[in-house]
């Protein structure tokens, strides 16, 4: 397979050119060739390969190959050039967060850049753009820099100037200036390079590396650019109806050959895998290695991966690292939930396993009892709680007081250490001094010794990959005290913020074992050999890629110098010489690409034109049932029916009316919620949640009615004094509510809306006939069928002639229509009335709303209550009726919510919802999970039932 010859030109004066096989490769590398390679990973697959042949040759002991990538070779130069006292190698070499800290620091001293937003948010591009410039050797004081409009241009110019200054100011040298001075030290043989040159994996050579290799050769060295020889290929075009086939068929793929081929090498190439790499490594744990997906049979233990892939992650997603930047996040002010809960479930603390049980339950504490955002405090106070209470608040005797469910010991002395670092560590500081503290703070706390659950344990290569991430994080951690040469002190925040942005920017790739299967980036397949090669997703919008010219250097000065991305035509020729490159790489070639995306069509790369095509049943292909298709064939389970659970026979539910009101929604949510326990894990409001507001407006209005107690009072008040009496009550409501306290702007907003609702309300409450409050937050404890139930009525208030109404606050949508049926979807409210002393005037909701305050329930009569009964119509009988004949309603209430209790206790847990579906989304439900009504409701939908089928869950 031929494509066009046009492509990158490699062609230096002198520089020899060969091509060879491995064989050849290691002969001349033991006779004591230096091999430079284009990148790192080339110098891992090449050193190993070398081991490999010597061993094959008998070998029991040779030295080490002089493999080395083209950056490790520059060092290696400079450090003899400056072993040698030559001029210019005395200035110190920025490490790469030095640079980035060097150019950080001369875009905050620079006005052009006071206009940006985050200006120091430029500096990794502005490093990236004067490295293109040194390396491609364009002219900066050529006049397109200042003469064009924009402005991109002349802003680079001048900061560009800065950042020299402030070099020169500091004896710095950039990396990339190191090659221009070593090509002038070469040249007057001040400096001599001993071995021949051999270069492998270059496409081409920058003017930089162009002028230093022509620097060598002109000093009579041997220099050559090796090419490793091409395979004899058969190469097919293959379309797949969309990248979800594209991957599973290339999975299938390379299961085949690994199973048929001993001893193949196989090669998977993604473009932009960084961003596609764990859906690649997920079909192939599916196809490869599937017992990986669930619990094996081997103890546990996890099959090794016979893949590897080149592209490696930012060290800060590395799941240990991220817990440590979590455990740092504690030292904040406020601290979000969901940082609080990741270090809750992190196995990479002190305690995580023996505590997994009690910090769970603390996770779920404080999701349920605070704010989003924290208090290190609070959590510590919640770590170590102690029950001093009973379930009936009552205060427990000191000998009887035992620690909460959710008290973690080992967690709270942890905390505390955090606590203490926090108070004695404020000031700034040189980052060295923070560099070593971080590192002993977080060993203090147990980091980095993760504890493995039982029957779980780790393989050597986890643990290898594990100690690598250390090492690492050892070295971001090194970076950071270098800081010391160009930022003088560091706050702690400051200190913590670089170390992650190092972090960031570091890719860690653990060393593993080699493996047969190898997924590889577009551009790092120069220089390699496969038996085969399978090449995904190169179509019509990808190859070639579109060109993305540098925004900060001029457009004519790019395309003179044919720049990296400078235009199509250059990114033309860059497809042509990779696309050879890859036909060149394997005898046998696949190359893929999905017939739609996103439900477009899409057409292959034009540089595939004269590749054959060919079917999927022409494909190699393991035709083995995947996992799934093999759980889809087993024999179905059977299914019985729903056996219920015993009777409750212990004082163990929980909840008040919830009780009631789950089980007439769906008796298996009342057994798995107010039986087993069963809850969802909820994550806090950012702002003010509708609970926290309904429960600040209760708050105010039971502390004026204490205060005012009757409606005549209410009625001497002028508007002054109202006014300050309810601003008096909101103010302090609010100022006592622990997430307020911690954000001054939302108290203000939030106390002046309690403030207006509850004027608007009061000014309802004028409307009524005399009425005295002889009830706030009044608390019964009623017993039904056997078992006790807490209620706390808002209100209960007495009028002139005897009578009691119940209220109860809402600020949200209610409907007095729940309270009826055989299942009442609100049993509130008919709890109170059944539980009353006598038979109230009226059970009402005093709802509390934006959109207006009114009465919704049922009243004896007309003229107890502003807008009560509602008006004469057919949807609204049912509430008058009620009203009128309210002892008859109330001894229906009793016999409903006794036999719901009755089902209750007796263990009626059929998976029922009043509704079906509707009923699980209207009510929030978040144990379909658990229920599995989805399959239910299925399997009812395809049968035709006219009834809910009794199966087993």
């Amino acid at each position: 397979m031929t494509l066009s010859n046009s492509g990158l030109s490699t062609q230096i004066p002198g520089l020899s050119a060969q091509i060879i096989d491995y064989e050849s490769l290691f002969t001349r590398l033991q006779s004591g060739h230096t091999l430079i390679t284009a990148n790192s990973r080339l110098v891992r697959v090449l050193s190993n390969q070398y081991n490999q042949w010597r061993i094959s040759r008998d070998g029991l002991q040779w030295p080490s190959p002089k493999i080395i990538s083209w950056g490790l070779w520059l060092d290696k130069l400079w450090e003899s050039a400056g072993l040698q006292a030559i001029a210019g190698t005395n200035r110190a070499v920025p490490g790469s967060r030095q640079l980035l800290s060097l150019w950080e620091s001369t875009l905050k001293n620079e006005p052009l850049a006071h206009e940006l937003l985050r200006p120091e948010s430029l500096a990794s591009q502005l490093r990236d753009t004067r490295k293109l410039i040194a390396e491609w050797q364009l002219d900066l004081t050529a006049s397109a820099w200042l003469g064009s409009n924009n402005e991109n241009h002349a802003a680079f110019y001048y900061w560009n100037a800065a950042f020299e200054k402030r070099c020169n100011k500091g004896n710095w040298i950039n990396p990339e200036d190191r090659a221009a001075l070593l090509c002038k030290t070469i040249r007057e043989r001040l400096l001599t390079v001993d071995e021949n040159i051999d270069l492998l994996g270059f496409d081409e050579f920058n003017p930089s590396q162009t002028s230093l290799l022509s620097a060598l050769i002109e000093t009579g060295k041997q220099a050559c650019h090796l090419t490793i020889s091409s395979q004899q290929n058969k190469a097919v075009l293959w379309e797949s109806t969309d990248s979800k086939e594209e991957l599973q068929q290339m999975a299938r793929w390379v299961r085949y050959w690994f199973e048929n081929d001993a001893e193949a090498s196989i090669a998977i190439v993604v473009p932009k895998l960084q961003a596609r790499r764990q859906e690649v490594e997920r079909q192939l744990e599916q196809i490869l290695t599937p017992d990986n997906i669930g619990p094996g049979n081997n103890g546990g233990r996890q099959q090794a991966k016979p893949w590897n892939i080149s592209m490696g992650m930012p060290l800060a997603r590395v799941p240990m690292i991220e817990t440590a930047f979590d455990l740092l996040k504690l030292l904040d002010k406020r601290i979000d939930i969901q940082d609080i809960g990741r270090v809750l479930r992190s196995p990479w603390l002190r305690g995580a396993l023996i505590e997994r049980n009690s910090r769970a339950l603390l996770e779920k504490c404080l999701r349920d009892e605070y704010p989003r955002q924290l208090k290190l405090n609070e959590i510590i106070y919640r770590a170590s709680e102690i029950r001093t209470y009973d379930r009936q608040h009552h205060e427990l005797p000191q000998d009887q007081q035992t620690p909460q469910s959710w008290n973690s010991p080992e967690l709270t002395r942890s905390l505390n250490v955090l606590k203490r670092f926090e108070r004695d560590n404020k000031g700034p500081r040189p980052a060295s001094d923070w560099a070593g503290k971080l590192d002993q703070l977080l060993l203090s706390l147990g980091w980095s010794l993760a504890e493995d659950p039982v029957n779980e344990v780790p393989t050597g290569e986890q643990n290898g990959q594990n100690w690598q991430a250390l090492q690492a994080w050892r070295d971001g951690l090194r970076e950071l005290a270098s800081l010391d040469a160009t930022i003088p002190r560091l706050g702690r925040k400051a200190a913590i913020n670089q170390l992650k942005q190092i972090c960031r920017e570091k890719v860690f790739q653990a060393h593993t074992t080699p493996a047969r299967v190898q997924v590889l980036g577009l551009y790092e397949v120069n220089g390699l050999r496969f038996d085969h090669l399978w090449v995904l997703g190169l179509h019509n919008d990808n190859w070639p890629t579109s060109a993305k010219p540098n925004p900060f250097i001029p457009g004519k000065l790019q395309q003179a110098a044919q720049i990296p991305n400078c235009s199509p035509q250059r990114e033309l020729e860059v497809a042509h010489t990779i696309t050879r490159r890859l036909l060149e790489t394997a005898p046998d070639c696949v190359f893929s690409y999905p017939g739609q995306i996103d439900g477009e069509t899409v057409l292959p790369s034009p540089l595939f034109n004269t590749v054959a095509t060919t079917a999927k049943s022409d494909l190699p292909c393991w035709a083995a049932d995947h996992w799934l298709s093999v759980v889809a064939k087993a024999e179905k389970p059977e299914i019985g029916p729903l056996l219920m659970p015993d009777k409750l026979t212990h004082a163990t539910a929980r909840g008040g009316s919830s009780i009631l009101k789950h089980q007439a929604l769906c008796p298996f949510r009342a057994f798995a919620s107010n039986r087993l326990g069963a809850d969802s894990l909820g994550t806090p409001a950012d702002g003010i949640s509708p609970m926290l507001h309904g429960s600040l407006v209760h708050s105010v209005l039971e502390f004026f009615w204490t205060e005012t107690k009757t409606q005549a009072a209410l009625l001497l008040l002028d508007e002054k004094t109202l006014n300050a009496q309810v601003r008096k009550h909101v103010d302090y409501v609010t100022g006592e509510e622990r997430g307020l306290k911690q954000r001054p702007a939302f108290r203000v907003v939030e106390a002046d809306r309690v403030y207006r609702h509850v004027k608007d309300y009061l000014a309802l409450e004028k409307q009524r006939d005399a009425f005295e409050v002889i009830g706030f937050e009044k608390e019964i404890l009623p017993i039904i069928e056997g078992q006790s139930i807490r209620l706390i009525i808002d209100r209960v208030d007495q009028l002139a002639t005897g009578d009691e109404i119940i209220i109860d606050y809402k600020t949200g949508k209610v409907e007095p229509n729940k309270w009826f049926g055989e299942r009442p979807e609100d049993p509130q409210l008919p709890l109170y009335a059944i539980s009353a002393e006598q038979t109230p005037a009226a059970v009402v909701f005093g709802i509390i709303r934006d959109d207006g305050c009114l009465y919704k329930g049922v009243v004896k009569h007309d003229g107890l209550l502003p807008g009560l009964p509602p008006k004469q119509s057919k949807p609204n009988q049912y509430l008058i009726d009620a009203g009128h004949e309210m002892t008859a309603t109330i001894d229906n209430w009793r016999q409903v919510l006794h036999r719901l209790m009755a089902n209750f206790l007796a263990g009626e847990a059929a998976i029922n919802p009043k509704h079906g579906l509707k009923t699980c989304e209207n009510s929030y439900c978040e144990l379909q999970s658990l229920c599995r009504i989805g399959e239910l409701f299925q399997q009812h939908k395809s049968s035709q039932q006219s009834e809910w089928p009794e199966v087993s869950s």
